[in-house]
């Protein structure tokens, strides 16, 4: 059980801590870097679905 707990506490440490500095950040952002920020969203979903895309063709 020590090991199970200690993963998920260094789950825990880096998962949420760094979920929770990340928003922490972004909320202290201008309005142009969410533009910027969502803009990346998009573009790296659609090279995913680009690349799903290629693969189902195949």
């Amino acid at each position: 059980m020590f090991v199970l707990d200690w993963i998920k506490a260094v789950l825990k440490f880096f998962v949420v801590d760094s979920v929770v500095n990340i928003l922490g950040d972004l909320f202290e952002q201008p309005l142009i870097m969410w533009v910027f920020i969502g803009w990346g969203w998009l573009a790296a979903m659609v090279m995913l679905f680009s690349v799903y895309d290629t693969i189902g063709q195949l």
